[in-house]
């Protein structure tokens, strides 16, 4: 609990800051969720779960593309944020931890994403996360993240935030393998892309 309470503080902290590159951070949803669309059938997609939504922009995007939405984030001012920023948007945010069980059934929502989550989490609680996310999903589960592929302004960012990049994209790969039936990697830019997971029926 230690580790997640020093990563909600320092969200805590960074809230407003994050709140200004909301749009931005909209409009590069809006294109991940069309990469998304041209390589997967969404048609069967009604209820989605964003874990980690922090400000809301993906939430923002999977409402206004008509989907049922809901969001959770450890951070209460990250999701003060949110609830701003997506004024008039049907959104059900909550606050939750990965570091417990997630409030929600198994398979209850059609698809569950975290974008640039995992990579900060150490890795028994990015597992227990994508663990939680492969419960709760009925199909796919959707991870927006770094790929292998490094810049220094990136790693000096994530040197200052003491996540665990630098692990994280070494061994994402082995870590997504056991827990699903299939992953498949779908390009967003030089450094991101969507891991598109599928769960084990």
């Amino acid at each position: 609990m230690e580790v997640i309470d020093k990563h909600t503080g320092l969200f805590d902290k960074i809230a407003n800051m994050y709140g200004w590159f909301f749009h931005k951070q909209r409009k590069g949803y809006e294109i991940a969720l069309k990469r998304l669309d041209e390589t997967e059938d969404l048609s069967s997609i009604s209820k989605v779960l964003d874990v980690g939504c922090g400000t809301g922009a993906l939430c923002a995007v999977y409402a206004k593309n008509g989907f049922q939405t809901f969001g959770i984030d450890s951070s209460q001012k990250m999701l003060m944020q949110a609830k701003k920023r997506t004024k008039g948007l049907s959104i059900d945010f909550q606050q939750a931890s990965v570091a417990n069980d997630l409030p929600f059934e198994d398979s209850s929502m059609d698809m569950v994403s975290a974008s640039f989550v995992a990579h900060g989490l150490p890795k028994d609680l990015r597992l227990k996360m994508l663990g939680e996310m492969n419960r709760i999903s009925k199909n796919l589960v959707i991870l927006v993240e770094f790929n292998q592929t490094r810049r220094w302004y990136i790693d000096l960012i994530e040197w200052a935030e003491h996540g665990d990049y630098f692990n994280f994209i070494r061994t994402i790969d082995s870590e997504l393998s056991p827990i699903f039936a299939s992953v498949k990697k779908v390009q967003l830019n030089a450094t991101s892309c969507i891991y598109v997971c599928k769960k084990i029926r």
